[in-house]
């Protein structure tokens, strides 16, 4: 497709809110109010954007991912071939296809592959947090969390994802399973189903664990490639837009002032829409995951949502 030149001018963000509708020559051609807007409809509004908007709509940082994702990441950064495998039971998937990195603001495609499954078993705990340290009792043991084993804490790490929210004041609890295919591990975790609750320091935060329920689960050996795609939030941007983008060229007198009325503010049409409206619609509708998510226009780049 037809690539942005990269010294293009500060971007704004599209957003256009409605149904697909159906596709009609006739329609009404002005632009309403919300408030008077129709209840069969599509509106065109318009959002201030910049090259930060579309790094964090497609990308996120590094020190962002859970801690299983964040793992295998780095060591695929750190390798010479940009891939890395781990096996376990939380799985490294992204929330999107982008990581960026560290203040020079690198940008890698992160596409992670499950190799192979197998099932075994897996011992999953409520996890109590910030539990009140007077209302144990003398037999009540508490340890480290250096102390457990490392497949203990690697467990631990993956199922909170973010250990901050150890601290979060309103995040008090979560699950954790404890999931190991061979047996020598497995002997050697501290959380062996018992009758009373584990109590473990961590971050200076005391944490009860207490025994739900031994299941079959599955390990998963998931491959994780990195590939460097940009260095900069503009080159990101040109990157996404050459990538998954729509140039919108050549429109009609009409169509112009479609979009020229949604840069304004907002353009509302009624269904049966209009020709203009309808085939500015199929054009932004080429991706077969609803709507292009970038528009570039007249110079300046657009996010394009559906809702």
């Amino acid at each position: 497709m037809k690539r942005p030149p990269r010294d293009w001018p500060r971007r704004r963000a599209l957003r256009i809110v409605g149904g697909v509708g159906s596709i009609a020559a006739a329609g009404c051609l002005t632009s309403l109010s919300r408030t008077d807007s129709c209840s069969d409809g599509a509106d065109f509004s318009v959002d201030e954007a910049a090259d930060a908007h579309v790094s964090n709509e497609f990308s996120t940082s590094l020190d962002g991912l859970a801690y299983a994702a964040r793992t295998v990441v780095t060591d695929a950064l750190d390798t010479d071939t940009g891939e890395s495998t781990s096996r376990g039971y939380y799985s490294p998937h992204l929330r999107t296809a982008y990581v960026v990195t560290g203040p020079e603001a690198h940008y890698y495609r992160v596409e992670t592959t499950d190799r192979d499954r197998a099932e075994t078993t897996g011992y999953e705990y409520s996890v109590e947090i910030d539990v009140d340290e007077s209302a144990l009792s003398d037999d009540d043991r508490v340890r480290s969390f250096t102390d457990v084993p490392t497949h203990d804490r690697e467990s631990l790490r993956s199922a909170i994802g973010n250990p901050g929210l150890l601290h979060a004041p309103h995040y008090t609890s979560f699950s954790v399973v404890f999931a190991y295919e061979h047996g020598d591990v497995r002997d050697r975790s501290e959380f062996v189903p018992g009758a009373h609750s584990h109590y473990l320091e961590w971050d200076e935060t005391l944490l009860r664990l207490t025994f739900e329920e031994r299941r079959t689960v599955e390990v998963t050996s998931t491959t994780v490639s990195t590939e460097l795609v940009a260095e900069s939030p503009g080159e990101f941007v040109e990157y996404v837009g050459g990538e998954r983008g729509v140039v919108l060229d050549s429109l009609t007198s009409q169509q112009r002032d479609i979009v020229a009325r949604a840069i304004d503010g907002t353009y509302t049409e009624c269904e049966p829409y209009s020709e203009p409206f309808s085939e500015l619609r199929e054009r932004l509708s080429t991706r077969e995951d609803g709507f292009a998510p970038l528009v570039y226009y007249d110079g300046n780049w657009y996010f394009a949502h559906l809702s």
